[in-house]
C-alpha cells in the first residue's frame, strides 16, 4: 500500500500533464480547421471541398481522383453533386472517409473509376485527415501548419508581421487546352513506365475497399453508381486497365450497381492529357452526358 502511494505521488503530475495535453490537443482539433480556411495555408482537395460545402450531410456526391476533379463541373447542369474528387484519390480513401465519419452521404454516391482509382500503391497526400493514426496527436499531425501559426503570431506581436494571405479563394486544379502531340506521348510514356506492368495483387486492397463501400451503401440505403472515366483515344489503354475493371465489376455485381461507361466516349479535343478532360470543352461534353444520367 505504501509503495502504491509513493507511485501515485510520483505519477500524478505525469497523469495531469497527459490529461491537459489530451484536452489541448482535442481543442486544437476543433479550432484549427477554421483557422486553416483563412487563406494563409494551401488546402488539400478534401479541405477545399469542405470549405465550399460546409453542410454536415452531402446529399449527392461524386468521388474519384483528379480525373473527376477535371470532368465534373458543379457550375454546369442540374444534377448538383458535390465533387469530392481528390488528387491521387483511391477507393480506400473514400472508405476511410465513410468509416471514420469524415463525410456523411445522404441519398446518392457515384464513383468515378479508372484502374488507378483502385491501385494500392498510388501516391497520396499525407495531409488528408483519415491518414492520421488513431494514437497520433493532432498537434503532431498538423505540426507544419501549427508552426506557421505560432511563427506568424509571434511576428505580428513584435511588429514584424504583414502581407496578405496567399491562398484566398484557392480551388482544385483543373486543366486548360490540350497538350501537344509530343507532350501527350511523353505523358503516355510515364503511364506505360509506371502503371502498365503491375501485378493484380497491387489492386487487392482497393478492391476490398470497393466491396466495403458497396456494402455500406446497401446497408445505409445510399444509391451507389459507377462511371468509368474517359481515356484519351490517341493513347492505347493498357490491358491491365481492363483486367482491373473486370475484377471491380465482379465485386459490384452482387450489389446490382449500375455503371456508365464513358471510357471511349470523347474525342481527343476534349482531353488535356491521357486522362484529364480540359476545363473549357471536355468538361462541358462530360456534363452533357452525365447530367441526364445522374438525374435519371
Amino acid at each position: 500500500m505504501i509503495h502504491l502511494k509513493k507511485l501515485w505521488r510520483k505519477g500524478r503530475f505525469l497523469l495531469f500533464f497527459l490529461l491537459c495535453f489530451a484536452a489541448l490537443d482535442t481543442a486544437l482539433s476543433q479550432i484549427c480547421p477554421g483557422l486553416f480556411d483563412d487563406g494563409w495555408f494551401y488546402l488539400n482537395d478534401y479541405e477545399v471541398t469542405r470549405r465550399d460545402h460546409p453542410e454536415e450531410v452531402w446529399d449527392r456526391v461524386i468521388f474519384g481522383n483528379s480525373t473527376v476533379i477535371a470532368a465534373y463541373r458543379e457550375d454546369v447542369g442540374d444534377s448538383h453533386y458535390v465533387n469530392l474528387g481528390v488528387d491521387y484519390g483511391v477507393v480506400r480513401d473514400l472508405w476511410e472517409m465513410l468509416r471514420q465519419g469524415e463525410i456523411t452521404v445522404g441519398s446518392d454516391l457515384v464513383l468515378g473509376l479508372n484502374y488507378l482509382t483502385l491501385y494500392d500503391n498510388f501516391d497520396t497526400n499525407p495531409t488528408y485527415p483519415w491518414h492520421r493514426g488513431p494514437l497520433e496527436p493532432y498537434c503532431y499531425f498538423q505540426r507544419d501548419r501549427l508552426y506557421t501559426v505560432v511563427r506568424e503570431t509571434v511576428k505580428t506581436a513584435i511588429g514584424r508581421g504583414g502581407g496578405a494571405p496567399e491562398y484566398v479563394g484557392q480551388g482544385k486544379i483543373v486543366y486548360h487546352g490540350s497538350l501537344s502531340d509530343a507532350a501527350l506521348m511523353e505523358n503516355a510514356q510515364v503511364y506505360r513506365e509506371n502503371y502498365s506492368d503491375l501485378p493484380l495483387s497491387d489492386f487487392s486492397e482497393n478492391l476490398a475497399a470497393l466491396e466495403q463501400v458497396a456494402a455500406y451503401c446497401a446497408e445505409e440505403g445510399i444509391h451507389l453508381r459507377v462511371v468509368w472515366m474517359p481515356w484519351n483515344p490517341n493513347v492505347e489503354a493498357p490491358a491491365l486497365a481492363q483486367e482491373v475493371r473486370r475484377q471491380a465489376e465482379e465485386v459490384l455485381a452482387p450489389y446490382g450497381v449500375e455503371a456508365l461507361d464513358l471510357s471511349n466516349t470523347f474525342d481527343e479535343s476534349c482531353f488535356y492529357d491521357v486522362g484529364h478532360l480540359n476545363y473549357e470543352y471536355g468538361a462541358y461534353r462530360f456534363m452533357e452526358v452525365m447530367d441526364p444520367w445522374l438525374l435519371s
